[in-house]
């Protein structure tokens, strides 16, 4: 006789489970995906890589001087804004990615990712014990140009 309650406890111990399975993966979701202006998720270094290999970003710096950069397979790069072009490298060193010009100054930086499609790029300065870490203001914000940005700032011209 106690076969029959304990195979409904197991039923209900299922579904409580199932169901808690199910709220951590929509919480899961939930902070992987964080609005844009919310603060981004901090990006590695194979992340960097995968995100940014052959697309072409379009972007705004904080000042406002809108850009676009094509981050080739082979690691180079050929970068457009009103004032010009450039050609150069691009790698990812550790958790930051760095971009080298032949005629304008590179930098490394620290990517946050706010959505689907926006990458908020934050230059990489010492601290006084040498480390790494990302300046307080961001430096650009771009997003890859083949699919809707989820960025707070969109362009309003092509380059």
């Amino acid at each position: 006789m106690d076969a029959p309650k304990t195979a409904l406890l197991l039923r209900q111990w299922g579904a409580e489970s199932i169901w808690r399975a199910l709220a951590a993966l929509v919480l899961l979701v939930a902070a992987t995906t964080i609005p844009a202006g919310a603060g981004g998720r901090h990006m590695v270094g194979f992340e960097i890589r995968m995100a940014f290999d052959g697309i072409t970003l379009d972007g705004i710096y904080y000042d406002g001087l809108f850009f676009t950069e094509t981050y080739f397979e082979d690691g180079s790069i050929r970068y457009h804004d009103t004032e010009g072009s450039d050609s150069g490298e691009w790698i990812v060193e550790d958790d930051t990615f760095c971009t080298f010009y032949e005629s304008l100054n590179g930098a490394c930086f620290f990517v946050e990712r706010e959505g689907d499609n926006c990458f908020t790029f934050f230059e990489a300065i010492a601290d006084a014990d040498g480390r790494l870490r990302p300046a307080e203001e961001w430096t650009s914000r771009g997003w890859d140009r083949a699919k809707d940005s989820t960025c707070i700032t969109a362009p309003t011209a092509e380059i």
